[in-house]
């Protein structure tokens, strides 16, 4: 690239940051609608459009291909998501060692400001420094946010023909260094929170103490800035940490669930060694938590159907097919018709549950169960019910049965 083309490179890439940023994010062809929709999201003048684009093409920032479609420089490509969308990944432990620091400085303003006689130049630099301290924490934490947003984004965009197994120990590796610290941030019990608890209530002796106050005006105007970045940091920063947990966890559970799931297709296709090598280049489980985030179910099922159609079975081996086996249905239910007939065969049966489980034990449990009460809840029934004075027991598997013991006698009147 020549000096003057380098020169026009930088100036151009400086001129529309963001929207370079997301062009960089792109894989393969731009088309020039898309190319156009970017521009509208971030704003640029329909006049300066095309201007925009030409401008890009000369500074070699994109490759004008056929049928008014583009390319990224892949060398700049390259560029821009190490050091826009990784190098901005700040270990959290350095987010934890400020917010400390914020603690010994709190401790130091409260020595300050419940001393006998308070300075307000003391005070005043101390609240500077504070202001400091947390607008670092505000501000590397947004970044330390977006950076990982967009790891996650570029780890969904570009690993999907990675093995499963190397997706996964990134994922864990990225998860160990920048997410996990983070829930020390947001632990109500933690060192941290409860520093940060005490910088409020400190500001608020603060706004108590009008004589200080009085003495400096700036000094209520630092105060005022300070107050506005913590609430930034519990309201909003704080939110932005649980969101980076979540999403995390949520990648690696669904990478997690695919790798089962292939696993499991491949012990089923009988072939785990052929198999598996072109399975974990396909992706099942599109991984998100949001809902346009979720799995394209086209792709899911062209996937399966490969499967069905053997794309996936080197060597194919028969399937065992046992056809089910046939029960007569006069084994499921126990009719009452039936239990009448046996009553009127056996003219007296003396100890009736046990009868049932003797001469029906073959039916299913809740039906024998149903056929030893049915005399007691019959209307009008062809027999007379005479109660024992013993307890009847039974174990039916499913449950214990416990019931008195009955002599069931037909009627010779309805003989």
């Amino acid at each position: 690239m020549a000096i003057t083309t380098f020169q026009g490179f930088l100036s151009t890439a400086g001129l529309h940051h963001g929207l370079l940023v997301d062009l960089c994010a792109e894989q393969g062809v731009i088309t020039r609608a898309q190319l156009l929709a970017y521009m509208e999201r971030h704003l640029i003048a329909p006049a300066e459009k095309d201007r925009l684009i030409e401008r890009y093409c000369r500074t070699a920032i994109l490759y004008a291909e056929a049928d008014c479609e583009y390319t990224v420089n892949p060398i700049v490509a390259g560029l821009v998501n190490f050091y826009e969308r990784r190098g901005k990944l700040t270990h959290a432990d350095f987010l934890r060692d400020q917010i400390y620091e914020i603690g010994a400085l709190t401790d130091l303003l409260q020595q300050q400001l419940f001393a006998e006689e308070p300075v307000v130049a003391q005070v005043a630099d101390t609240v500077d420094k504070l202001y400091l301290a947390v607008r670092d924490v505000r501000e590397s934490g947004y970044q330390h946010y977006q950076a990982c947003m967009r790891a996650f984004g570029d780890m969904k965009r570009n690993d999907a023909g990675r093995p499963i197994d190397a997706r996964i120990e990134s994922l864990r590796t990225v998860h160990r260094r920048y997410i996990e610290p983070l829930r020390e941030l947001i632990d109500p019990q933690s060192e941290p929170v409860r520093k940060m608890a005490l910088l409020r209530r400190r500001m608020a002796d603060l706004a108590a103490d009008r004589r200080l106050l009085g003495e400096s005006v700036e000094l209520d105007m630092r105060r005022r800035r300070l107050n506005i970045d913590i609430q930034y940091i519990d309201y909003t920063l704080i939110r932005h940490f649980e969101t980076l947990i979540d999403t995390s966890r949520s990648l690696l559970n669904s990478l997690l669930e695919e790798k089962s799931i292939k696993e499991a297709l491949a012990r089923c296709l009988g072939n785990l060694g052929s198999v598996w090598p072109r399975l974990q280049a396909e992706t099942i489980v599109a991984p998100g938590l949001m809902s346009n985030q979720a799995a394209d179910l086209e792709k899911v099922g062209l996937f399966f159907n490969d499967v069905a159609h053997r794309k996936f079975v080197p060597r194919p081996r028969p399937l065992a097919i046992h056809l089910p086996k046939e029960e007569p249905a006069d084994r499921l239910l126990l009719m009452e018709e039936t239990l009448l007939a046996c009553i009127a065969k056996e003219r007296h049966i003396a100890g009736w549950p046990g009868f049932v489980a003797r001469e029906f034990g073959d039916y299913p449990p809740g039906e024998r169960l149903k056929a030893m009460v049915l005399p007691l809840v019959i209307t009008d029934p062809p027999f007379a019910v005479r109660m024992g004075d013993r307890p009847f027991a039974i174990d039916l598997n499913e449950f214990e049965v416990e019931m008195e013991d009955f002599d069931v006698t037909w009627e010779s009147i309805h003989g």
